[in-house]
């Protein structure tokens, strides 16, 4: 009984398979039902960076593929219209953003403006977009989402539903990663305080370990350059496009006047501040550097709290 169900199974895969062989022949391509996201679900965070879900799995399929959103579904099922018609000002980049252009107008060469759907889809993979411009947050409601993909080649079309879902969060108005520590130093704590709504402004102040201030002249900018009578600072007066605009040393902060938010002036990037001591704050060198932006406008205070034994 068990030999007889046996080859009942092995004479029912050789059907499918042949099928799928006559599929190929007939259609000249093959489009595997197995088609799926790596991971079909996501937490995201908008409104700050590029969020991508990855390529679809291809499983096989004849290329070329050609993806498309069919739907955005609300948790409850219900479509959502104003988030499939919301479209943003986004930028297709031609050319490496290095962060050390001048001007707007250098940054402008190696992009173009496009107007995209904030929630959009490479035709070629699947991979969905997510913009950082998408930050209307009357539209890009918080909660979950649930994304139906129509894919289509040369065997025919499937319609893959619940082919992904994103489960989305607002971004803080700035962000912040510690990079590395050397010398005499334990760690960093950063603080962003946005203090007022309005502004060009950021106070930075750096703690010594009882919590009182530094002298800003204690801390100094680490030099990259190669190149002799050329600087290139990753630290507080270099933050892009020649911000700031006014650098002004206080006995215990500094204030930096900026032409414009969000800092970087490019999306999604960050600006990186390396900083030294010679020993006059803990008595032995140390050197910290962390990336960090400042999205929206307004008068933001920095605090860096240093740790040390």
């Amino acid at each position: 009984m068990k030999k007889s169900l046996h080859i009942k199974c092995l004479v029912s895969l050789a059907i499918t398979l042949l099928t799928i062989s006559c599929t190929k022949e007939k259609n000249g391509g093959f489009l595997s039902p197995a088609l799926k996201y790596t991971n079909p679900s996501i937490k995201i965070a908008v409104g700050a960076s590029l969020i991508q879900s990855g390529a679809m799995v291809a499983d096989e399929s004849t290329k070329p593929l050609e993806f498309s959103i069919e739907a955005i579904h609300y948790e409850d099922g219900k479509i959502a219209d104003k988030l499939m018609n919301y479209k943003v000002d986004t930028y297709f980049w031609q050319g490496e953003y290095t962060g050390k252009e001048k001007t707007v107008q250098e940054i402008d060469k190696k992009r173009t403006k496009v107007n995209r759907p904030a929630v959009d889809i490479n035709p070629a993979n699947g991979n969905i977009l997510i913009y950082p411009e998408a930050n209307d947050t009357t539209i890009f409601t918080k909660g979950k989402y649930v994304i139906d993909i129509s894919v289509k080649n040369s065997a025919g079309e499937l319609h893959l539903k619940s082919a992904l879902t994103i489960d989305v969060s607002y971004a803080l108005p700035y962000t912040y990663r510690l990079s590395g520590l050397d010398g005499k130093i334990t760690g960093l704590d950063v603080t962003f305080d946005r203090q007022v709504n309005t502004g060009n402004k950021i106070l930075v102040y750096v703690l010594k370990k009882d919590g009182t201030p530094a002298d800003p002249k204690t801390l100094l900018g680490y030099d990259y350059s190669t190149t002799p009578g050329v600087t290139d600072l990753k630290d507080w007066h270099n933050l892009g496009l020649n911000n700031p605009t006014k650098y002004t040393e206080f006995p215990d902060h500094l204030e930096l006047e900026i032409a414009g938010f969000p800092l970087p002036f490019v999306s999604g990037q960050v600006l990186r501040i390396d900083m030294y001591n010679n020993g006059d704050i803990n008595g032995g060198y140390f050197n910290y550097w962390f990336d960090m932006s400042i999205l929206k406008e307004g008068i933001w205070k920095v605090t860096i709290q240093l740790k040390y034994n």
